[in-house]
């Protein structure tokens, strides 16, 4: 059988509003799994066959075009294999290299890729994601065992990764992670390699996981209004997210923080709340790095006359403040460091560019 697995923005992505190129590793794994199983497997490529030869195949529900003999792979939704018996990806098979995928704005060092220790989300609750519409059609969460992922590490290190994100819907916490960090340090991988990851705002070890090697860290603020997280179904208290950020910051990691506007049934005082709190975070240091997006259902474009809008741009509006610039140039520990934040300037006025044309059209 021959799969194709034809690349998109859209291939790895958990929300619509700005299309970016992520290298897609559940589907590298995949890809993986089929060629070592013996099967023809072009990575990259479309079909060329007429619509003539096509046919409909249905698989989980939905229906899927496809050529006599030939599948062509484009979403993670039709992977039919459970994601712990699938291998980590062959990265020069499937060209994690190549500049496409080294672009992601939140490498700071290269080479670097994606990797997943788990499928889906452990917590899985949030109305927003596309991990619980998952957990909800049916899909089943899988988490890699410590050791395969080790492995991993040590594979990317062989091949001279110099940082890795993990895109499992939040990373594994609990017994889970303790082992991680531990095996970790032995022979000097937390000093070969930096690793980042998804997060919920919740109290753990956070030393722990920077001297283990964790830098980069995305944190789910989405709100500074309880009852918007309560909507949600967040599971996590809007009192507590500046302390715990700060106590992420201050064991030494780079905290990311995302959060959404234009919740329908949000007022323009809570949005400016959101706003405030986004601006203290980062003029304070305790997050490095921020992001805003537009409230839209799982792998939904957002509504394009959302009052939203107004306020993600806003959000760059901290470059305003001083003590912003202080704490930013106070974090340059080197060279990678101050091209990162080059990178991220550069990154803000594209947004401010976009956003204009995007109004005024």
């Amino acid at each position: 059988m021959r799969y194709l697995f034809p690349l998109s923005p859209t291939n790895q992505q958990r929300q619509y509003e700005k299309m970016v190129w992520v290298y897609p590793v559940h589907l590298a794994m995949y890809a993986t799994y089929l060629r070592n199983q013996g099967h023809e497997v072009l990575w990259g490529a479309e079909s060329s066959a007429s619509e003539i030869d096509c046919e409909l195949y249905r698989h989980k529900g939905k229906d899927y075009l496809t050529i006599k003999g030939e599948f062509s792979i484009e979403s993670d939704e039709q992977i039919d294999v459970p994601f712990e018996k699938l291998p980590y990806p062959d990265r020069e098979f499937t060209d994690a290299k190549n500049p496409r995928w080294q672009s992601y704005g939140n490498y700071r060092f290269h080479p670097a890729t994606h990797m997943m220790a788990s499928n889906l989300c452990w917590y899985g609750k949030c109305t927003f994601c596309v991990d619980t519409a998952k957990l909800q059609a049916g899909e089943k969460r899988g988490i890699r065992s410590v050791d395969h992922v080790i492995e991993e590490i040590d594979d990317l290190i062989a091949n001279g990764y110099k940082e890795v994100f993990d895109d499992s819907g939040t990373f594994p916490v609990g017994e889970w992670l303790e082992e991680f960090c531990m095996k970790m340090k032995i022979n000097g991988r937390n000093k070969k390699i930096k690793i980042g990851c998804n997060m919920k705002p919740v109290n753990i070890d956070y030393k722990m996981m920077a001297d283990a090697g964790f830098r980069f860290i995305l944190v789910g603020v989405e709100s500074a209004n309880q009852h918007t997280l309560d909507k949600i179904q967040k599971g996590q208290k809007a009192d507590k997210t500046i302390e715990i950020l700060k106590k992420m910051s201050e064991a030494g990691l780079y905290p990311h923080l995302t959060s959404m506007f234009g919740y329908e049934w949000e007022t323009e005082e809570d949005a400016k709340r959101t706003l405030k709190m986004i601006h203290y975070l980062l003029r304070k240091g305790y997050v490095k790095t921020a992001q805003a997006s537009v409230y839209s259902p799982p792998r939904t474009k957002p509504n394009p006359n959302s009052i939203g809008h107004k306020y993600v741009p806003m959000v760059y509006n901290v470059l305003h403040y001083p003590d912003f610039w202080y704490n930013k140039i106070k974090d340059i520990r080197c060279w990678e460091d101050f091209a990162y934040l080059i990178r991220g300037g550069r990154l803000v006025i594209e947004e401010k560019w976009r956003k204009f044309w995007r109004k005024s059209a």
